[in-house]
């Protein structure tokens, strides 16, 4: 059950975003990850000695990473009585917490890992399908599809019923990590290079070409780096000299054609260049304004006393209150992770932020290092990217889904020094190195837990 519910969880994040994130009972503020984790934490799989997340937590390969989660657990209640204490809503205060108690999912996902070893893998292979299908129908139809999420707060932005993939370059990584043969997932890829293309994200753009620089360096494997490489120029040189135009999803605006991506790309950082190759820099330029506008308020605004610089404003506090154009707005966030932890949690919790995403990161390059597989390791570069352009961590949509795939990567680890312990162990006690009869199932922790079904 519970490998299907990650599954499933992982998919409606991947494809749908924001829209998947609303299921559940929006009056009531109750929504599917929220639900989901309270299953888990309280009825989850039964381990060894103890219901699963609990006895995960004591396991001494994971010491480091449960100090820094308890650390970061800690403020985040403390910022919710700051922020009361300042005069912020209550209720606005706790939803904050978000932030600090979604990487609860992390243990989910090591759960499942352990339970399956081929999870990631075999999980990648149905995403792009999934993804690449519907990515497409969503460019094409759905995003024009007038339907919205019923019971949505009047001061909240509306919620489409069909929500916007945003994950394309995480599948793609995915499959160049653990696909053998490309030549077997070369629909796939194709199929999630177009929608990577036709969503006009450029955040996600630069994170695929971070996560491929990085998968680059860590594998050696410059083979494969030129077939992705030459996968996306053709695709762009197809639609250049077919001049390929057509409307971009009603969620991004513009249109989706070889100049048009030249200029969007170009809008934020050379709008007179741009202005050659479309009529639209305005637009393509004016979402790149209306975040770094905003990021130097809130800078200014953290700044304005020692006090604010240490702690920020508390949860609850409107930051959009401080630029004219979201006075009138219900935006909490400023579309970049760095700026939300200032503007709420101050330096300090600036600092607790990095150093717990730190933890995910060398515990990702201790997967790759044992065993291999960069993947772990790749995607951590990719969303920390991503998440500087774009609202991530402190949304269901991008933390739910970044924690659950971080801990399934980080379970290899476990197996990993399973075996340099049972190898070293059996040595040192009966002087044999002979191989032993293979595990059908997880390993044991060194404190005798193993999960069951």
């Amino acid at each position: 059950m519970w490998p299907s519910i990650a599954c499933a969880l992982i998919l409606g994040y991947f494809c749908m975003g924001r829209s998947f994130a609303y299921w559940g009972i929006p009056p009531l503020h109750i929504f599917i990850g929220e639900i989901v984790l309270a299953w888990f934490l309280f009825s989850g799989p039964q381990a060894k000695h103890g219901r699963w997340p609990w006895i995960a937590m004591k396991s001494p390969m994971l010491h480091r990473y449960n100090k820094l989660f308890l650390l970061f657990l800690v403020f985040g209640a403390f910022q919710v009585l700051h922020g009361i204490f300042s005069g912020n809503p209550a209720l606005d205060s706790l939803r904050d917490t978000a932030f600090n108690y979604y990487p609860f999912y992390f243990f989910f996902g090591l759960w499942i890992g352990i339970r399956d070893r081929e999870f990631l893998s075999k999980f990648l292979h149905l995403a792009a399908w999934v993804n690449g299908l519907y990515g497409i129908l969503f460019i094409a139809v759905l995003s024009r599809v007038p339907w919205f999420m019923p019971g949505v707060a009047p001061e909240v932005a509306p919620v489409p019923i069909f929500g916007q993939p945003s994950f394309s370059a995480a599948i793609l990584l995915g499959l160049l990590s653990f696909g053998k043969d490309l030549r077997r997932v070369l629909p796939l890829l194709l199929l999630n290079a177009a929608v990577l293309i036709g969503m006009l994200i450029r955040a996600e753009w630069l994170a695929f070409v971070l996560g491929l620089l990085v998968w680059a360096w860590a594998t050696r494997n410059l083979k494969r780096v030129a077939f992705s490489g030459v996968l996306i120029l053709v695709l762009f040189g197809l639609m250049y000299v077919t001049n390929f135009a057509y409307e971009g999803p009603e969620t991004r605006g513009g249109t989706i054609s070889a100049i048009e991506l030249v200029a969007r790309v170009l809008a934020p950082v050379n709008p007179d260049l741009a202005e050659d190759y479309s009529s639209d820099v305005r637009m393509y330029g004016g979402t790149a304004a209306f975040r770094t506008m905003w990021w130097a308020a809130i800078w200014d605004a953290v700044h304005a006393s020692f006090s604010r610089a240490l702690l920020g404003h508390g949860y609850g506090f409107p930051l959009g209150v401080l630029v004219p154009y979201l006075e009138d707005s219900a935006t909490r966030t400023p579309h970049n992770v760095f700026f939300f932890a200032l503007g709420y949690t101050g330096w300090i919790g600036v600092i607790i932020f990095a150093l717990f995403q730190s933890e995910i990161a060398r515990l990702s390059w201790r997967v790759y290092q044992k065993t291999g597989q960069p993947f772990g390791i790749v995607f951590w570069v990719m969303m920390l990217a991503f998440s500087f352009f774009t609202p991530f961590f402190e949304t269901p949509q991008g933390a739910i889904p970044f924690y659950l795939v971080s801990g399934c990567a980080c379970a290899a680890l476990i197996y990993a020094e399973t075996r340099v312990s049972t190898a070293s162990t059996i040595v040192k006690i009966s002087g044999s190195g002979r191989p032993q009869p293979r595990r059908t199932g997880p390993p044991a922790f060194t404190l005798g837990i193993e999960a069951n079904s």
